[in-house]
């Protein structure tokens, strides 16, 4: 039998419970860096494979396309693919030129990425989209010595 809760504060116990016992599994894309993003589309060239990630109302959308353009000296890659909000997008971190806070951006065409994509080729309302608490830690990732700067 289902124990229902006697105020506000144990529905939300209740529900933090249930969130760590059972996680939503995450997104392919979720542990890409902006350095990721960065370091793929200014070494891309016209035609390779771009992704671009769309999220609205808990919702989750890749679309595959190409690149059909660069201007390294505006930092922009251009896109062509289906999302229909805007085909630029900056190479420094993914953002679209036109909507730079909003919901959709680039990512990294893993394969991870790519059959994601086939998969789930009208979105998804069932992945999570950050790592929470239930996830555990973010695997280790190679760590780049700081720069020596000292005055000598």
């Amino acid at each position: 039998m289902i124990k229902m809760p006697k105020n506000e504060r144990e529905a939300i116990e209740m529900l933090r419970e249930y969130r760590m016992a059972n996680p939503r599994p995450l997104l392919p894309c979720v542990d890409q860096t902006e350095d990721d993003i960065s370091a793929y589309y200014r070494a891309a060239a016209e035609g390779d494979v771009a992704v671009v990630r769309q999220g609205y109302g808990g919702m989750t959308t890749y679309f595959v396309g190409k690149i059909t353009g660069k201007n390294a000296r505006a930092g922009r890659v251009y896109v062509d693919c289906r999302h229909g909000g805007g085909s630029a997008f900056y190479m420094k971190h993914g953002r679209n030129c036109f909507h730079p806070k909003g919901q959709t951006d680039l990512i990294v065409p893993t394969p991870e990425v790519l059959a994601w994509a086939a998969e789930h080729p009208q979105g998804s309302f069932d992945f999570a989209t950050f790592r929470g608490p239930e996830h555990g830690p973010a695997p280790a990732r190679e760590r780049r010595a700081p720069p020596d700067i000292s005055c000598r």
